[in-house]
């Protein structure tokens, strides 16, 4: 075996073609496996569609309510919560328009209870401020987890700009303490604000991608083994 692989016309194909084709199965794995969670998560999402009345408080004693990711709620002492600040998370399209999500951090009245909600997609030249200006805030959503750091930009304290919801930095910013999720909201998001689907982020090609890796590393191993003559 060692005699024929040392006789090869094409070794350095050989070693580093299939060390390349490894790649291409290791990607069409990972691919697949992202393939299965997002079916676990849309399944997850599709069976948790009762709306539970809560009040803002509730939030801090999620586990103790039977709330968990994507349960869906409505906080009904809507009237009894003040924003505090508002923020624009970078770079997010819809329908290929450039824009922005925006967040929000609450504040429950006469305590130092705060939380978050994720109104919705608004575009580059939205105002803030105006953002709630002529409609009557209803706070129907799905509670999320908080994104994770990872390697990339950092949020800067005082912007208006955030990277992603990150809850030990927004944590710091404020000296608070913030509930285990924060809410997206999912209808009435506001005057010019439209609401995200929380699917879309867990419905990607993963599949097809999965097929094309390995049509790749099967297509480019064939080619190994015929410049070879192994085949």
């Amino acid at each position: 075996m060692i005699n024929k692989l040392n006789s090869l016309p094409h070794k350095i194909l050989f070693y580093f073609g299939f060390l390349t084709v490894l790649i291409f199965f290791g990607l069409s794995s990972w691919q697949f496996s992202s393939y299965q969670e997002d079916l676990i998560m849309i399944d997850d999402i599709n069976t948790k569609n009762a709306v539970k009345d809560i009040y803002a408080k509730s939030l801090f004693n999620a586990q103790e309510e039977g709330l968990t990711q994507f349960s869906k709620i409505n906080i009904i002492d809507k009237y009894d919560i003040n924003i505090i600040n508002s923020w624009y998370l970078r770079s997010r399209v819809h329908n290929g328009v450039n824009g922005y999500h925006l967040v929000n951090l609450y504040r429950i009245n006469s305590t130092d209870n705060y939380f978050l909600i994720k109104s919705g997609w608004v575009p580059l030249d939205k105002n803030i401020n105006r953002t709630f200006a002529y409609v009557d805030p209803t706070f129907i959503g799905r509670l999320i987890e908080y994104d994770i750091q990872s390697i990339g930009q950092d949020d800067i304290p005082g912007s208006e700009y955030l990277f992603r919801v990150d809850k030990s930095f927004i944590e710091n910013e404020y000296q608070i303490n913030l509930p285990e999720y924060y809410l997206v909201l999912t209808e009435n998001c506001g005057s010019g604000v439209e609401c995200i689907n929380l699917k879309d982020p867990y419905d990607a090609p993963h599949l097809s991608y999965a097929f094309q890796w390995l049509f790749f590393g099967i297509t480019f191993s064939v080619v190994i083994l015929r410049k070879n003559k192994l085949i």
